[in-house]
């Protein structure tokens, strides 16, 4: 399959002021980030909160600029922030959002906000506008009758409706979802990520799909990156990641996901708490609260290494016992 959107070793930091007499402390949000994400297919991206997921998300539409690395999508380099060029290249590129209430002008109604790529881009107007529209609400499940209504009088699940259609309006290639169901109710999740999944085999759209809740992704993904303190530390088909995962970290969050019958003593459950980012520990970040942990984990980063076709993991003793095997 065709490369869609590639990114070569990302980083975002931050400076943090602590003091007028003291040494700000760099926040890497983001830390060598490498992936790619092929036409037509879903890339989810797990990981606790506060472990730079989002800041990825929008560090790949460009909307963030990378302090390090690069991202090439389509196969032209990613254009300044707010040049011509970038958005043109947002054209072909759409943000979900998380919160679609905050995503939406309240003064609006839905029609004009679905249509308002239209106008920007110059794509439609006048009766093709209007068709175009009650074209886009059809397909993300909107009534005609609801054209008129303003995000407030609508659910939950209708204002994303919205904003799905909203981000389908420029015929984009590729959608990046930023935890586009977390805020809705567990019925109303699937029945976002359905349409999130029809609406893929329809248009052929390639979607990132950024969630701390990996029942969602497995439901929707065909590779899975899963995050740790800004670093990608697996990645792998969704079937490899949930059924064989090989970094500790992946191991614990996929046994935490509840499924019919399955034993809660069968549970990995993670001690202590994220490190601060702005204090990374030494060697592995992950490693004050890894069960395998080694001497060598403590003072050397493993680096994200190719163990299977398609599968990659950031971890020396996982490398290790794939090797041995």
């Amino acid at each position: 399959m065709t490369v869609l959107l590639e990114a070569r070793d990302l980083a975002r930091v931050y400076q943090i002021l602590r003091g007028l007499f003291v040494e700000p402390t760099m926040l890497r949000a983001v830390d060598g980030v490498s992936l790619t994400v092929e036409a037509g297919e879903t890339l989810g991206i797990v990981g606790e909160s506060g472990c730079g997921k989002s800041t990825l998300g929008r560090m790949l539409l460009g909307i963030d600029p990378a302090d390090e690395g690069a991202v090439r999508f389509d196969g032209d380099a990613m254009p300044g922030l707010g040049s011509k060029d970038w958005r043109q290249s947002r054209r072909k590129m759409q943000l979900v959002y998380q919160d679609p209430l905050a995503a939406l002008d309240r003064r609006l109604p839905i029609a004009e906000q679905i249509g308002e790529p239209l106008d920007i881009h110059g794509l439609a107007d006048g009766a093709d506008r209007a068709a175009r529209i009650w074209s886009l609400m059809d397909a993300v499940g909107l009534d005609a009758e609801q054209a008129d209504r303003y995000p407030h009088q609508l659910s939950g699940g209708q204002r994303q409706r919205v904003v799905i259609a909203r981000a389908l309006a420029s015929e984009p290639k590729l959608i990046v979802c930023d935890e586009p169901v977390s805020a809705l109710d567990v019925s109303i999740q699937a029945q976002v990520v359905n349409l999130l999944r029809d609406l893929q085999q329809d248009t052929g759209i390639a979607m990132v799909f950024i969630s701390h809740d990996l029942k969602v992704v497995r439901n929707i993904a065909d590779r899975v990156a899963v995050m740790y303190l800004g670093r990608i530390v697996e990645e792998a088909s969704s079937d490899d990641v949930f059924r064989d995962p090989r970094h500790p970290y992946t191991q614990a969050l996929v046994s935490s996901v509840p499924e019919p019958g399955k034993p809660l003593a069968h549970r990995t459950i993670l001690q202590g708490e994220p490190p601060n980012p702005g204090n990374r520990p030494s060697g592995c970040a992950f490693h004050p609260r890894c069960p395998l942990v080694r001497e060598i984990c403590r003072t050397t980063a493993p680096s994200l290494t190719s163990i299977a076709h398609g599968r990659q993991v950031a971890c020396h003793v996982a490398g290790a016992c794939l090797h041995a095997a």
